[in-house]
């Protein structure tokens, strides 16, 4: 009798263990738990994404802000065009959060040319444009850029957000501008082997062309 219960118990707990690890699996793997809120589209186009897969992570500051949905190439540009979620509450500003940055976008247009030298009803309507503007922007600024980063040296690749401090944002929907693709240590080690090759013929060419100059002064004072 113990020994069936211990079986039934040992059994019960294996189950549950390949329960739990394959939760963790695909939690790890970005399959499963995405818990994005009140998201959005936004795209990004890079000259390389060797490594990066849909469901890898966007991250800002160290924060998980969304997930890649898919990735495809531009065959007029021939860049690689990722399309990303983002969570629509960790990437935009609260009501009081708003007033200040339109504050600020308000002093920072009227401080420009184009503003002092419009008639009073073209400032009004500039203004009401540039608030009209900035009601689905994001808290990432125009100067901030998006690169594809690895967790670690040999870890798995994401898109990494880094802010710009700008003072005009992106607006959801549009694409981040500023890029940085992935870094192929092939390309790093090609470019180390044809820098030194370079240098050497340029090395050797400097010499010969020394030994020659050396050798027409030599026979001129002869």
């Amino acid at each position: 009798m113990k020994s069936r219960t211990s079986e039934l118990t040992v059994g019960i707990f294996v189950i549950l263990t390949g329960i739990a690890l394959f939760f963790l699996a695909m939690k790890v793997s970005g399959l499963v738990g995405t818990n994005l809120r009140d998201s959005y589209d936004m795209t990004a186009s890079f000259d390389n994404v060797n490594g990066l897969k849909p469901r890898a992570k966007v991250t800002m500051s160290g924060v998980t802000i969304g997930r890649v949905t898919d990735i495809t190439l531009d065959p007029v540009s021939r860049l690689a065009t990722v399309h990303f979620e983002l969570d629509g509450k960790l990437t935009s500003f609260n009501k009081e959060q708003l007033k200040t940055v339109e504050a600020n976008a308000l002093e920072e247009l009227r401080y420009s040319t184009e503003y002092t030298e419009a008639a009073p009803a073209k400032q009004k309507e500039m203004e009401k444009q540039l608030l009209d503007n900035m009601r689905s922007i994001t808290s990432i600024d125009e100067d901030a850029y998006i690169m594809v980063a690895t967790n670690g040296l040999l870890g798995e690749k994401y898109l990494k957000v880094v802010p710009g401090g700008g003072l005009n944002y992106v607006k959801r929907g549009e694409s981040i501008a500023n890029t940085q693709g992935t870094m192929d240590l092939e390309d790093l080690i090609s470019k180390f082997i044809t820098g030194g090759a370079s240098k050497s013929s340029a090395t050797a060419a400097d010499a010969k062309s020394s030994g020659e100059s050396t050798d027409t002064e030599a026979s001129f004072v002869e």
